[in-house]
C-alpha cells in the first residue's frame, strides 16, 4: 500500500470513529445543555490547534513542506485558536459577543482547515517526511471536523427548553 493510500486509509478511519462518538455520546450529552455549557468545551479542544506550528519547525517536522503548505496552515491554526480562546471567554462572561464570536471561531477554523487540504494536495504533503505532525492530518483533523460540525449544529440549533417550561 502506498504511503498515500495509508494516510487517506487512517485519515478515514478516524473520521468514522469520530463521528460515531459524536453521534453516539456527545449530541445526547449536548442536547440538554445550554450553548454556553454545551459550546465551552469544544473551544478548550481548539485552544490546541497551535500544534499547527509544528509544521514550520525543523525541532517536530524533519522535512518541512514548503512554506506554501505549512506557512498558511501553521498561521491558520494559530489564528483559530486564538479565536477559540477569546470566544471562551466571551461564552463564560459575555452572552450579548459570545454568539459572533463563536461563528467567527468556526468560520475561521473550518476555512482554514479546507485551505490546508487544497494545499495538502497542491504542494503534496505526503512526499514529505513531517515526523511527528504526521498526527495531525490523521487524527487531529478528522476530530477538528467533527467538532466544527458540532458547533454548526450547536449554532442553528433551538435552545433546549428551560427546565421549569419542561415540567410543566
Amino acid at each position: 500500500m502506498s504511503a498515500i493510500a495509508v494516510m487517506y486509509t487512517e485519515f478515514y478511519m478516524s473520521l468514522a470513529a469520530f463521528v460515531l462518538i459524536a453521534a453516539w455520546y456527545v449530541v445526547p450529552a449536548l442536547r440538554a445543555r445550554p450553548f454556553h455549557a454545551a459550546v465551552a468545551p469544544i473551544l478548550l479542544l481548539h485552544s490546541f490547534r497551535h500544534f499547527g506550528l509544528f509544521y514550520i519547525t525543523t525541532m517536530a517536522v524533519p522535512s518541512p513542506p514548503p512554506l506554501g503548505f505549512a506557512a498558511p496552515t501553521a498561521y491558520g491554526d494559530v489564528a483559530t485558536a486564538l479565536l477559540a480562546l477569546i470566544a471562551l471567554v466571551a461564552v463564560r462572561r459575555s452572552r450579548r459577543l459570545a454568539v459572533p464570536l463563536v461563528w467567527a471561531f468556526n468560520l475561521v477554523g473550518f476555512i482554514d482547515l479546507g485551505v490546508a487540504a487544497v494545499n495538502a494536495q497542491r504542494y503534496g504533503l505526503a512526499a514529505y517526511s513531517i515526523g511527528v505532525a504526521y498526527v495531525l492530518p490523521i487524527l487531529v483533523v478528522p476530530a477538528l471536523l467533527v467538532s466544527h460540525a458540532l458547533v454548526f449544529w450547536l449554532l442553528l440549533r433551538r435552545p433546549p427548553p428551560a427546565p421549569e417550561a419542561a415540567a410543566a
